[in-house]
């Protein structure tokens, strides 16, 4: 516990940064003891200075650069991990490193895309159901409260108004108490094998969602079989390494299928095809890299294409949900202006006909 709390001060961008600038000082010339001791000096996050110091003193006790590594699998990952290994057994260290960095910026671009294209959809969705609570509790009830007093026939959406708001008023709490069951339970069931498959395939067949959360889960795959393969790391090893990504539990099942039969000596693209989870184009680009020889090129370069439509996609993802979520808005907003106003309208129906 004490170590998982000494790391969470530690961001992805300081292990971005360390990457790169721990590239460019191997590349120089520079032995690695001493480019980690340069690389600790200038550090500024505290936390990750001791890292950095600690992994200095473990290379100058004899041990690899990729076992020391290992010690932080918070920071750095199996793919990380397993990368540096093959570099340190093929003299190429500075060229992983450098490509380890390409592969921490492009994944942290994805992420920082997705943040950015569904902050405003969920500011939206938040100011929406504070408002609705807001007019549920506070004001509308002073209305349904005089039109109540006139005994006077309300109409069919005034009474549905009141029921919910008198029903929010009353049981709030119950309501409080049905979101923190449902969220502990559902956490609960997530965690248990059954739950994570049924949520797992859930995600996968999301209308819209789902296709590109296929297509991140896809990218980040090759991205990772591509930069590890072309790091000389074997393929069936690649596959392995991939695996502990910890992605999505019906894609480990279909790379666990395909890595048992690259075993037994079947074609990736035929593997590819049976899972039933990769696009007609990734099979297709694989067969091609198969064929020519350059399955790792291949990879990289389907990796590349998805991450363009996944970069499309998110540009486009707030400008196409902002009028759904207005229209969604519009409606609550009509309803409730409705159910407030048509007693009004009758009420002075009655003034003028007394």
């Amino acid at each position: 516990q004490r170590t998982l709390d000494f790391l969470s001060g530690i961001s992805r961008e300081n292990v971005i940064l360390f990457t790169r600038q721990l590239s460019t000082l191997i590349h120089s010339g520079l032995p690695i003891a001493q480019a980690l001791e340069s690389l600790a000096w200038q550090e500024r996050n505290q936390k990750f200075r001791i890292i950095v110091e600690t992994l200095k003193s473990d290379i100058e006790k004899g041990k690899p650069f990729s076992e020391a590594l290992a010690r932080y699998p918070r920071l750095f990952s199996t793919l990380y991990v397993g990368m540096i290994e093959a570099g340190e057994a093929g003299g190429l260290l500075d060229e992983v490193l450098t490509r380890l960095s390409q592969l921490g910026l492009q994944e942290l671009e994805i992420r920082t895309k997705i943040r950015s294209a569904l902050t405003y959809p969920i500011i939206l969705v938040c100011v929406s159901i504070l408002v609705l609570a807001f007019l549920l509790i506070g004001a509308i009830p002073k209305f349904l409260d005089i039109f109540k007093a006139t005994q006077a026939e309300l109409p069919v959406a005034t009474l549905v108004l009141l029921t919910v708001s008198q029903a929010v008023r009353q049981y709030w709490y119950l309501v409080i108490i049905g979101l923190a069951a449902a969220i502990f339970f559902g956490d609960r069931f997530y965690k248990t094998r059954e739950g994570k498959i049924f949520l797992d395939r859930l995600l996968l067949r999301l209308p819209i969602f789902g296709d590109i959360y296929i297509k991140v889960i896809v990218a980040r795959i090759t991205r990772s079989i591509g930069s590890l393969t072309k790091s000389g790391i074997p393929l069936l090893q690649a596959l392995e390494i991939t695996k502990s990504m910890g992605t999505n539990f019906i894609i480990l099942n279909a790379l666990d299928k395909i890595q048992a039969g690259v075993s037994q000596g079947k074609t990736l693209t035929e593997l590819f095809q049976k899972s039933g989870i990769f696009p007609p184009m990734v099979v297709q680009m694989v067969s091609v890299g198969e064929t020519t020889g350059k399955l790792d090129e291949m990879f990289s370069e389907v990796a590349s294409f998805y991450e363009l439509e996944i970069d499309y996609f998110l540009r486009n993802l707030s400008s196409s949900l902002e009028p759904i979520l207005l229209l969604m808005m519009g409606v609550m907003v009509g309803f409730i202006a409705l159910a407030v106003l048509m007693p009004v309208f009758n009420l002075v129906k009655v003034f003028r006909q007394g």
